[in-house]
C-alpha cells in the first residue's frame, strides 16, 4: 500500500504560517526548500537527529537564510510541537514515527517535490530508473535545448528545483531526474515520464523489491490520455510498471523494432520509428560514451527530442558528441598500456555488471561500500568469468567475498583486500597487466569510507592522476 504526500496547497498558504522540514542532511533539497518557504513569509524551523558537527555541508547550504535549527536526537518532538505543515526531505521513510506523528495530529506532509508538480505551469519531463537516470537526464537537457523553448534542470542532481517555481511560465520545459525517494510519495506524474529500467535497489529504505517498484510506478501511474511514457522495452519489469496507466507508449529496444519510439536496428543504427517512418539518428560506433546500456540511454533521450519536435540530425549531433557525465564510466588515464575508469557512481552491482560488460578488455574492478541489503551472487558470477581480479574494500568486503568464493569454488580468481582508496589502487596496479581495465565500480554506497559517492570518485581520479601524469 503506497502513501502520498500531496494536500491540496497553494504558495499563499505559507505566509505567517510554521513550517517544519524534516531533515538537512546535505541541505540541498532542504536549503533550497527554506529559502522558497521563507520567500513566500512562511516561519521555518529544520530539523534533523544528528549534531551539528556531522551536519556541515547542510548548515553551510542554509547560509544566512531565516530558520530556526533544532538538531540531536530529541530533534524531531521539539519540530513536531505546533507546526501547520510538515515538509519530508527524500530518504527519511513515509511510515517513520515522525512522520506518522505528524499525520496522527491532522498536520498536512509534504515533500518539495509534490509541492513542485502542484506550483509549476512548466512542461515535466521525469526520468527515472534503477541506473542511466542522471546520463539520460543530461541528454535530454542536451537535445530540448537545440529548441527554441527553455529548459531547466532538477530534481535529483542540480539544485532543488522548488526555487525556481515563481521564474517558470507554460513555455518552459523542466527536466527532473526523479529517484525512488523522491516518487515514492508523489500524487502526480509528469508530462513525459521515462524509465530506463527497473532493477534492485535502495532495499535497506524501501523494505521490498515490490515497494521499491511501487515506487517507481509513480512517474507513470498519474499520467492523462495526452501524456507519454517512454519505456524501456527490453525491460519487462519497467514494461510491467505502465499497467493501468492511461498514457501514450513509446518505446525503445536495443533488440526489436517497436511500433513508435527508438531502436538499434541490424546495422548497428540508431533509429527513431512511427509506423512506416524511420529516422537515422547516428551509428552506435559512433558513441563516445562505452557499453550497450548507454545506447539504450541514448535512444530513450532521443524519444524525448522526438516529441518536442527537435529534429533527427539535431539529436544524432548530440549524442555523437556527448562524452559521458563525471564517475560514469569516466576515463581518467591510460597509463602502461593499463586504462584507468572512475564508474564511482555504480552503486549497484547491476550497474557494475554493465560496466564490466562496456569494455573488450580484462578487467580489474574495486569494489565495496555499503550493501543498501544487495546480492552479490550474479556480481560474482560476473567477477569470475569476465574479470581478472577484484580488490575488495569497505564494510561490505565480506559479503561479496562469500559471494565470489560461492562462484569460484577452486578458488582461483583473484580477490584481495585493502583498507583504503589509496591501498586498493596500489593492489590494482599491481594486479593489471597491459590491456586490462581498472574499474572503480563499486557496487555499494560510499558513506562507510567518504561523504559522497562523488567524493570517492574524486579521490581515485586524484590518486591515478598523481601516477598516470
Amino acid at each position: 500500500m503506497t502513501v502520498t504526500f500531496d494536500p491540496e496547497v497553494t504558495a499563499e498558504e505559507f505566509r505567517g504560517r510554521r513550517v517544519t522540514i524534516i531533515g538537512l542532511g546535505k541541505g540541498r533539497t532542504t536549503a533550497g526548500l527554506a529559502r522558497f518557504l521563507v520567500g513566500k513569509g512562511a516561519i521555518v524551523t529544520v530539523t534533523d537527529p544528528k549534531p551539528a558537527e556531522e551536519l556541515v555541508d547542510g548548515i553551510a547550504r542554509l547560509g544566512d537564510t531565516r530558520v530556526d535549527l533544532i538538531l540531536g536526537p530529541s530533534s524531531d518532538d521539539k519540530a513536531l510541537a505546533d507546526p501547520d505543515f510538515v515538509f519530508v526531505i527524500p530518504g527519511i521513510r513515509p511510515r517513520s514515527p515522525t512522520i506518522l506523528r505528524a499525520l496522527t495530529r491532522g498536520v498536512p506532509v509534504l515533500t518539495e517535490m509534490a509541492l513542485f508538480f502542484r506550483l509549476s505551469p512548466a512542461t515535466i519531463v521525469g526520468i527515472t530508473g534503477t541506473k542511466g537516470k542522471t546520463t539520460t537526464t543530461t541528454l535530454v537537457e542536451r537535445v530540448l535545448s537545440l529548441g527554441r523553448r527553455r529548459v531547466l534542470v532538477g530534481g535529483n542532481i542540480g539544485t532543488a528545483v522548488i526555487q525556481e517555481v515563481d521564474s517558470l511560465g507554460p513555455d518552459d520545459i523542466v527536466v527532473l531526474e526523479l529517484s525512488s525517494f523522491q516518487l515514492e510519495t508523489l500524487g502526480r506524474s509528469p508530462h513525459v515520464a521515462v524509465v530506463t529500467n527497473v532493477l534492485e535497489d535502495h532495499l535497506d529504505h524501501h523494505g521490498t523489491r515490490d515497494a521499491y517498484i511501487a515506487a517507481k510506478r509513480n512517474i507513470v501511474a498519474w499520467q492523462g490520455p495526452r501524456d507519454i511514457a517512454v519505456l524501456n522495452l527490453d525491460d519487462p519489469a519497467t514494461v510491467t510498471l505502465h499497467t493501468g496507466a492511461a498514457s501514450e507508449v513509446r518505446g525503445f529496444s536495443l533488440s526489436f523494432r517497436p511500433k513508435r519510439g527508438a531502436h538499434l536496428d541490424a546495422n548497428g543504427d540508431l533509429v527513431l520509428v512511427s509506423g512506416d517512418r524511420r529516422a537515422l539518428l547516428c551509428k552506435a560506433s559512433d558513441l563516445r560514451v562505452p557499453g550497450r546500456h548507454n545506447i539504450a540511454n541514448a535512444l530513450a533521450a532521443s524519444i524525448v527530442g522526438d516529441a518536442f519536435d527537435i529534429p533527427a540530425d539535431a539529436i544524432g549531433r548530440v549524442l555523437r558528441e556527448f562524452e559521458g557525465v563525471p564517475r560514469r564510466l569516466e576515463t581518467v588515464a591510460e597509463k602502461d598500456g593499463v586504462l584507468w575508469v572512475n564508474d564511482s557512481a555504480a552503486t549497484m552491482p547491476a550497474a557494475t555488471m554493465s560496466a564490466i560488460a562496456a569494455y573488450d578488455r580484462p578487467a580489474v574492478v574495486i569494489l565495496g561500500g555499503i550493501s543498501k541489503g544487495a546480492d552479490f551472487s550474479e556480481l560474482a558470477r560476473v567477477l569470475v568469468h569476465r574479470a581478472r581480479g577484484a580488490i575488495l574494500i569497505g564494510r561490505a568486503a565480506d559479503e561479496i567475498a562469500s559471494a565470489i568464493a560461492a562462484a569460484d569454488p577452486k578458488g582461483t580468481f583473484d580477490v584481495r583486500r585493502a583498507k583504503t582508496l589509496d591501498d586498493a589502487v596500489t593492489a590494482a596496479r599491481q594486479m593489471a597487466r597491459p590491456g586490462d581495465v581498472v574499474l572503480l565500480s563499486p557496487a555499494c554506497a560510499s558513506f562507510d569510507m567518504f561523504s559522497s559517492a562523488d567524493e570517492r570518485g574524486e579521490k581515485f581520479a586524484a590518486i591515478v592522476r598523481a601516477f598516470a601524469s
